[in-house]
């Protein structure tokens, strides 16, 4: 059998700007049971610039199996859509986070099955049975096609101890398309799957069941040591949930001597309530935390259950300007915005010290609550605007057009801001003609 995994390309603005790239640590986790089945391929359409068919027909796949995320919609029928043409009996399988949770929006023509499930011990059940030409029956999360019908398995979380570790045999060869921000050739750990907290924006509450499952900090630490490169992104949805787990995890770090630099997820709260831990922290080698401050106003804080203030926000960053450490911050520009509020975003990230800043805008991701309550007001059913970067509510105090002028404009004020305090210097004229000449090839890439 011949596998063929693919994450398909992203063709939005941060991804042809190259600025925030990892590696497809989903793909690479199916990797060793893949290879346990058959000879197995990964096609990376963020990274690679050869034509998608030129693969399908060098190297014959039987199964090509597909990730991807909801703004990637497009690009996933159209990888489907080829990989039909070239290799007709070809079995399609699409997974991943989306499908998870969004599984009746991928059952289209072409598509064999959906897998819901993190399993990689059940999707090596389903090529086995696929290998032996038998119907696969009874795997948990599996959506099968039955004539002209999906018939649906129950999804069940399974135990995130039982996954293989992740195959980086191909990390070093695209080590320098990942990045974030300035942090480059950049590798990614997961240490946990799903958050306890329910903010009513939050895609990433909702998978594994909801139900939130750290790995065995023994399975973490001997990943983490043979993980390549100096820079690590831990991509929990949070990471600084557990002061003991925490606490744990830097032991371990001191006791098998690993330094790296670190990025991590955390929450405001728990960086304010902990300072002497989170000195810790920068000490062992994190040097940048994405936190979700979402906002300023107390009110929006606690209309998205967020559970948090103004005045955490404000501890927390204190916290880390003392301990030399950067915060993403990471805002949302609410559809409920005055230019009022605009403002008062830039005043304060510039009063109190931040150089990287995010601002999204407020986008109902199914099938999160805010979704399910605001779903009758959208925009748009281009899923291509979903990416947080465009308005899908109707502002509330101005025009469309006005909202997102002052929306690019506030986030073209941050960048500036950011880089004038010594952020962003990656950004050169020579990285951007790379960045340029990546972008034309890969876009040539699928077809």
């Amino acid at each position: 059998m011949r596998i063929l995994l693919v994450r398909p390309r992203r063709m939005d603005l941060m991804t042809a700007f190259g600025g925030i790239t990892c590696e497809p640590l989903e793909l690479e986790t199916l990797l060793p049971v893949c290879r346990q089945v058959g000879r197995t391929e990964l096609y990376d359409g963020i990274t690679e610039e050869r034509r998608f068919t030129d693969v399908l027909l060098a190297f014959r796949p039987d199964v090509m199996a597909l990730t991807g995320y909801l703004t990637q919609e497009r690009e996933m029928a159209e990888y489907i859509r080829l990989t039909k043409r070239a290799r007709p009996a070809c079995t399609v399988i699409v997974g991943g986070v989306h499908a998870q949770l969004n599984y009746r929006r991928l059952c289209w023509p072409g598509v064999d099955y959906v897998f819901r499930t993190e399993s990689a011990d059940w999707f090596r059940s389903l090529l086995e049975a696929l290998d032996r030409g038998e119907m696969p029956i009874g795997i948990p999360g599996l959506c099968r096609r039955e004539g002209g019908r999906f018939v649906e398995t129950p999804y069940e979380p399974c135990d995130i101890d039982t996954l293989p570790r992740p195959d980086r045999s191909g990390w070093a060869e695209r080590a320098d398309w990942f990045r974030y921000l300035d942090f480059a050739r950049l590798s990614t750990l997961k240490t946990a799957v799903s958050c306890p907290f329910r903010c009513e924006f939050c895609y990433g509450r909702n998978l594994h069941g909801g139900r939130y499952q750290p790995r065995r900090l023994e399975l973490v630490m001997e990943e983490l040591e043979e993980v390549p490169g100096d820079t690590v992104f831990i991509v929990d949805s949070d990471f600084l949930l557990e002061e003991t787990r925490v606490e744990a995890f830097l032991d371990a770090l001191e006791e098998r001597g690993i330094r790296k630099t670190f990025l991590c997820y955390g929450r405001a709260d728990f960086i304010a309530g902990h300072p002497a831990l989170t000195a810790r922290l920068c000490r062992c080698g994190f040097r940048l935390f994405l936190v979700g401050l979402e906002g300023i106003r107390d009110q929006r804080l606690e209309a998205w259950n967020k559970g948090t203030t103004r005045e955490i926000n404000e501890a927390c960053l204190q916290v880390l300007n003392a301990c030399g450490a950067d915060c993403m911050g990471l805002l949302l520009a609410d559809p409920d915005f005055t230019a009022a509020d605009f403002q008062a975003l830039y005043r304060w990230a510039k009063e109190h010290g931040l150089r990287y800043t995010s601002v999204q805008v407020l986008t109902p991701i199914p099938p999160t609550p805010l979704y399910e309550r605001k779903k009758g007001e959208l925009l748009s059913n281009d899923l291509r605007q979903w990416d947080l970067a465009h308005l899908l509510l109707e502002p509330v105090h101005m025009g469309r057009r006005v909202f997102m002028l002052r929306y690019y404009w506030l986030m073209a004020r941050l960048v500036l801001l950011g880089w004038r305090r010594g952020a962003y210097h990656f950004v050169t004229p020579a990285y951007l003609g790379r960045a340029v000449g990546r972008w034309r090839r890969r876009r040539a890439a699928l077809r």
